[in-house]
């Protein structure tokens, strides 16, 4: 067998926003220099710039905007232009009758029942949907169809009919319908792109991103691992009730999201979920403990290691992330007025970039609010995370939701006192060398950091040390690659096996 080619699918991250998943994808890629991989990258627009500097066994990206066109032909694989012009010119009222609109109100209608209970035989008819939909997609022009008036009379029907019935009372208008079809438009732009063929895919997210995927394993057979780094679904809900008002346009995208998860979940080959918290919602959904191998992430000790703290004549609680609002900084703010009375020179030090400005615009506000501007620091980006963790007298991660964060890892190598949130796979990694407490409760934070900064240097450090200890045994760098690797190959031989299998019941027939 030859070099393993991976196609390596994310979504509204790498390489072109920082972050854990970000990080994860980097070393991968980074540190596995017997495989290639093709990234195929789920974009908000066409004009981000890479955060990576990619390394030379990357051999293809394949960018696919959401957003920030008016016709996603001018961001595109069809060219020369003469291909998309053709597509245009065949796409004609007759075509989308005939060939399309039946294909798009099942899909809708699957959509609309789709629920909890979902049989496998209708998730196996729901991805035969999707890739009939990718089919039509590869001929006939995306923007023409999905603009179409016979497309906009279907969903109509559908919603005014079939959706109005299961959100009786309420109302259905029809800027809510003109919402969801923009939206829809929109967030089905990835099935209309080419699948790179590789030996495997895998997939950072239970997202569109991972729609390719199961393209390419209904397609082609191709080995699909999906790893789940959050869970996916409850962030996804998390975001729509704050960003959604209408209840109509949330229940569909509810309805949506809760359909791709499914179908990526059942057409995985792996489940590869970085914490056993994950595995846990990921069996309530349904996945059959077999196809589930939990993989860790892991740091590199070389890199994150206690260093020899600077001296300070201040008490030092650090937080590191980016600032939005499944991270939590508002809490950590709350908290830090708490602590502020107690401990008047304490500084709170956030290390990281803004991604959302209306959080962080709060944020802001918070903190005018309790006057704490002497005490908060808005350090933004670090180039020497390992020496901001060793620095800090408390290392505080406030998210309310989460995975298996590097930044934990990374704190945790470098010797870091920590605090966090009890979400998601850290309490997992943490275990007894630091402090947990509950999600959104700035008084138990609080006190768990005035706590921690009212022990002597020495007990401090000794969780530091435990910390460390963990880490290193645990969740290393090496670990992580290998595993990765030992699960490629099985996924590729597999395919193989099964490949020579179906040759020779051929031949003996």
């Amino acid at each position: 067998m030859g070099k393993l080619c991976v196609l390596l699918a994310t979504e509204g991250t790498y390489p072109f926003h920082k972050g854990g998943v970000s990080t994860w994808c980097h070393v991968l890629t980074q540190q596995l220099p017997e495989v290639d991989f093709k990234i195929l990258a789920v974009v908000a627009n066409p004009y981000l710039q890479r955060h990576y500097e990619l390394s030379s066994n990357v051999i293809d990206i394949v960018k696919i905007p959401l957003w920030g066109t008016e016709d996603p032909v001018e961001f595109s694989w069809r060219f020369p232009f003469s291909k998309a012009l053709r597509s245009k010119l065949e796409t004609t009222s007759q075509v989308i009758q005939s060939k399309f609109v039946p294909l798009f109100e099942q899909f809708l209608e699957a959509i609309v029942f789709f629920g909890s209970n979902t049989a496998s035989s209708d998730i196996e008819e729901l991805g035969q949907l999707l890739l009939a939909l990718h089919h039509y997609f590869l001929r006939y022009d995306y923007h023409k169809t999905m603009n179409s008036t016979e497309v906009w009379t279907a969903f109509k029907r559908i919603a005014l009919a079939d959706w109005q019935q299961q959100c009786n009372p309420i109302r259905v208008t029809v800027t809510e319908l003109a919402e969801i079809m923009r939206l829809l438009y929109r967030l089905l732009i990835p099935i209309h792109v080419p699948v790179p063929q590789t030996d495997i895919t895998h997939s950072s997210a239970a997202g569109f991103c991972g729609l390719s995927c199961v393209i390419a394993k209904l397609q082609q057979g191709t080995p699909y691992l999906l790893t789940e780094h959050g869970i996916n679904i409850r962030e996804q809900y998390l975001n729509l009730t704050r960003s959604i008002p209408s209840n109509f346009v949330r229940l569909f995208l509810y309805r949506l999201m809760a359909a791709v998860v499914r179908l990526n979940f059942h057409f995985a080959d792996v489940v590869s979920p970085v914490c056993e918290f994950n595995a846990r919602w990921e069996r309530w959904w349904g996945i059959p403990q077999e196809k589930i191998k939990v993989i860790y992430n892991g740091a590199d000790p070389e890199k994150f290691h206690p260093t020899p703290p600077t001296p300070k004549d201040h008490p030092v609680v650090m937080n590191m992330g980016l600032i939005f609002p499944l991270k939590g900084q508002l809490d950590l703010i709350e908290a830090a007025a708490i602590v502020r009375d107690r401990i008047p020179n304490v500084e709170f030090r956030f290390y990281g970039r803004p991604s959302d400005d209306a959080y962080f615009s709060e944020c802001e506000k918070c903190v005018q609010r309790h006057k704490l501007e002497p005490n908060i620091n808005f350090a933004g980006f670090t180039s020497e995370p390992w020496r901001a963790y060793s620095e800090a007298d408390v290392v505080a991660m406030s998210s309310v939701s989460e995975g298996f964060p590097f930044a934990v890892i990374e704190a945790m190598l470098s010797g870091a006192t920590l605090v966090s949130t009890d979400v998601g796979g850290v309490h997992e990694a943490i275990a007894d060398t630091g402090i947990l407490v509950k999600a959104s409760r700035p008084s138990e934070m609080a006190a768990a950091i005035i706590y921690l900064l009212e022990l002597s240097a020495e007990e401090r450090a000794s969780y530091g040390q435990r910390a460390l200890e963990r880490s290193l045994a645990l969740f290393t760098q090496k670990t992580f690659l290998e595993e990765h690797l030992t699960l490629y190959a099985d996924l590729a031989q597999s395919s193989l096996a099964n490949e020579v299998e179906k040759l020779l019941s051929l031949s003996s027939g």
